[in-house]
C-alpha cells in the first residue's frame, strides 16, 4: 500500500480490493443494479491537487480510496475552506449524501479510488454483502474521526489540537515506533494543517516549533518524526479507541 499497511482491517481491504478488481462493471451488482440502472463501478485515477468533487457537484457516489490521501471539506463564500476529515487508504467518501451538505473532495497526493454509482441510501442493499459491510464500517468510521475533529476544534488548545492530529494520523498509517520513535512521511502542507484544526499558518507554525523544542515531534521536509510518542500521547490525552471502531 502506499502509505504503510491499514491500521485496521488490512486482511479484509485486500479482499476487498481483489473481488473489486475482478468483477466487471457489468456484473459487480447484479441483475437487480442494472434494473436501477447503475452505470457500474469505475476505477479513477486523480493527480495531485486535483478536484474529485465540487460542492456544486451533482455526483451520487461511493468513493473507496485504494491509495493516497484525500481532503474533504467545505467550500467558504469568501474563497477559503474548512477540512472536514483526511480521507487515506481503505477510506470511504460519500458523495451527494444529502441535497444541502455536498462536500469538496480534492487529491492531496496522486490518488486511485473506486466509485460505486448512486446515492448511498438508495443502492447500498444491491452492493455484494461483504462490499456492502465494508462500506458501512468505512462511513461509521469517518463518522468517530469528524466527531472527534469536533472535539478538537471546540474544546482544544491549539497544540492540542495539533498534536491529536499528528498522532491520529500515525496511528491511521501504522507506523511503527522504534525504541520511542516514530516517524511517517506526510504530505500535508500547514496550510492544510491550518484548514482543518481552524487555526492560522502562522500560528500552525507557532505550534509546531513549539512541540519541537518540548522534544515532542518535528513536521518538517514532508515527514512526522515522534521523539517519544508515548509520551506526547500522555501529554495531550489522546485515546486511539475512536480509530479501532469494532463494528460487528
Amino acid at each position: 500500500m502506499a502509505e504503510g499497511m491499514l491500521a485496521n482491517g488490512a486482511g479484509n481491504f485486500r479482499e476487498i480490493l481483489h473481488y473489486l478488481e475482478s468483477e466487471t462493471a457489468q456484473s459487480l451488482f447484479g441483475s437487480k443494479a442494472r434494473r436501477l440502472e447503475h452505470t457500474g463501478l469505475k476505477k479513477r485515477v486523480y493527480s495531485s491537487g486535483e478536484t474529485i468533487a465540487d460542492s456544486e457537484d451533482m455526483r451520487r457516489a461511493v468513493l473507496l480510496i485504494v491509495s493516497g490521501w484525500v481532503a474533504c471539506g467545505k467550500e467558504l463564500t469568501d474563497g477559503s475552506r474548512t477540512v472536514v476529515d483526511f480521507c487515506l487508504t481503505g477510506d470511504v467518501v460519500t458523495l451527494g449524501s444529502t441535497e444541502w451538505a455536498r462536500e469538496s473532495v480534492m487529491a492531496v497526493t496522486p490518488v486511485t479510488l473506486f466509485e460505486f454509482p448512486g446515492a448511498i441510501y438508495e443502492n447500498l442493499s444491491t452492493y455484494p454483502r461483504h462490499v456492502r459491510e465494508f462500506v458501512l464500517k468505512g462511513m461509521a468510521r469517518r463518522y468517530a474521526r469528524t466527531a472527534e475533529h469536533f472535539v478538537s476544534i471546540s474544546r482544544r488548545d491549539a497544540v492540542e489540537r495539533v498534536a491529536h492530529l499528528l498522532l491520529e494520523l500515525s496511528y491511521r498509517v501504522g507506523v511503527r515506533e522504534e525504541g520511542g520513535n516514530a516517524r511517517f512521511p506526510c504530505p500535508l502542507t500547514q496550510v492544510d494543517l491550518g484548514d482543518a484544526l481552524g487555526l492560522s499558518v502562522v500560528h500552525v507554525n507557532r505550534v509546531l516549533r513549539k512541540l519541537r523544542e518540548a522534544g515532542y515531534v518535528s513536521f518538517r521536509g514532508g515527514v512526522v518524526e515522534f521523539y517519544n510518542r508515548q509520551r506526547l500521547v500522555d501529554t495531550v490525552g489522546f485515546d486511539d479507541a475512536y480509530l479501532a471502531l469494532n463494528i460487528g
